[in-house]
């Protein structure tokens, strides 16, 4: 079969996922800055996206949920959002097809893509209380799942089956101590968890506080994707391991692992 599924990682939890023809944008976080922090690596181009079919939003923390990003999306995308964040997406501004709002176990169709909402353990955005944190589930030719920004927890097992490609998140901008999530040895866990045949690590070296990059503010970050690939190697050398820089893409066969 031919290439079925391209993922580009844009940096942070920003994944272009182009699968059947659908295209969908992950958490996107487009400048320079956010507030204190800096990028690390090149800063996307809104305007070389393309066509975006649909973006999907995690939660509703700022550097998965930031207004002036979704602004820059070329086109009127689906927007699908936690329950709860429907009124602020609306009030950003945002040049959208429309907006659908869900909790886990919610499905949207987009093209013969199919999107489930699945459940994250991670801190909700004081500001939007009501608005639980989600991962996606996105179903075509190849099943992917979009981790969102979350922690690990026993209910991932009932994706197992489901799954064939992960996308991770690894690392974080600040100190270790914070709201819970995912680093590089949970993520192979969760890898396990969930079945997942192939693994790409997020949420990693792209932002960072000046000043503190080498210290305890940048804990986690600059060299989370390598330490997953490395712990995966160790304790699930079956796992397909694709550790993306900010800006490159990778191909993935349909169904890559079930015709393994």
């Amino acid at each position: 079969m031919g290439n079925a599924l391209r993922l580009t990682y844009l940096g942070h939890a920003t994944v272009m996922i182009e699968l059947d023809g659908v295209r969908i944008l992950t958490d996107p976080l487009l400048g320079r800055r956010l507030g204190p922090l800096r990028r690390h690596g090149p800063t996307p181009d809104p305007a070389a996206l393309g066509a975006v079919d649909a973006v999907l939003i995690s939660h509703g923390h700022p550097d998965h949920f930031h207004s002036p990003s979704l602004r820059a999306i070329p086109g009127a995308p689906m927007l699908v959002v936690p329950r709860g964040l429907g009124s602020p997406a609306s009030r950003g501004g945002s040049e959208v097809s429309e907006i659908r709002q869900v909790r886990a176990n919610d499905r949207v169709d987009v093209g013969s893509v199919r999107i489930t909402a699945v459940p994250a353990r991670h801190r909700r955005w004081p500001r939007q209380r009501s608005a639980r944190p989600l991962g996606f589930l996105i179903e075509g030719s190849t099943r992917i799942y979009f981790a969102g920004d979350t922690a690990l927890y026993p209910g991932m097992a009932g994706l197992a089956g489901h799954v064939d490609v992960a996308l991770l998140p690894v690392g974080r901008w600040g100190p270790p101590r914070g709201p819970a999530r995912l680093d590089p040895s949970t993520a192979v866990d969760a890898a396990a968890l969930v079945g997942a045949d192939v693994a790409i690590p997020i949420h990693w070296g792209t932002f960072y506080m000046p000043g503190f990059a080498g210290g305890r503010w940048g804990w986690g970050s600059f060299d989370a994707g390598d330490a997953f690939a490395t712990a995966a190697a160790e304790r699930t050398p079956g796992l397909d391991v694709r550790v993306l820089r900010p800006g490159e893409s990778t191909d993935i066969e349909a169904r890559l692992a079930r015709q393994a």
